[in-house]
């Protein structure tokens, strides 16, 4: 049985990874070391996870694993050698790693660095991690902006 909602990743991802449930618990396991690379996991950046395994569809039972690993146990070589050097996969996931180090409001210099290494393992070149990081920048701008200029009315207002 699949831990995720297969047409959800789709969606998101243009494709199924490859490797089944062991591979989906790597990559979320890769991103739990990231976000924790700075030496603490904020909860916006958890929760933040949390919010994606949502969108992703994860079942319980990985979700359960992905929050009760322990980001210390494990090395981003030992989690992501099964990702396609260069790939869109890899791309995606140096995104999902940008996305979740900055959810706390602060893309710390050791989370960056995380990214980085993970970006060398998975074959994403420094030009190409720092478009992504420009795009989550825009992206994040671009959705506070959107607020700004149409604020959900209060019900009834």
């Amino acid at each position: 049985m699949s831990t995720l909602d297969e047409t959800k990743v789709k969606e998101r991802y243009g494709r199924l990874p490859k490797g089944g449930d062991a591979q989906v618990e790597a990559y979320l396991k890769a991103l739990r070391v990231i976000i924790a690379a700075d030496g603490t996991t904020d909860p916006a950046e958890l929760a933040a996870l949390r919010k994606g395994m949502t969108r992703l569809g994860i079942g319980d039972a990985t979700r359960k694993v992905i929050e009760a690993f322990d980001p210390k146990s494990a090395t981003l070589e030992s989690l992501l050698p099964g990702i396609k050097k260069g790939g869109l996969r890899a791309r995606m996931l140096i995104r999902d790693a940008v996305e979740l180090a900055r959810a706390d409001g602060t893309y710390a210099a050791a989370e960056k660095a995380a990214v980085a290494k993970a970006a060398t393992i998975v074959g994403v070149d420094k030009a190409t991690v720092a478009t992504i990081e420009a795009l989550v920048e825009l992206e994040h701008a671009a959705k506070h902006l959107r607020k700004a200029l149409f604020p959900k009315e209060k019900a009834g207002g």
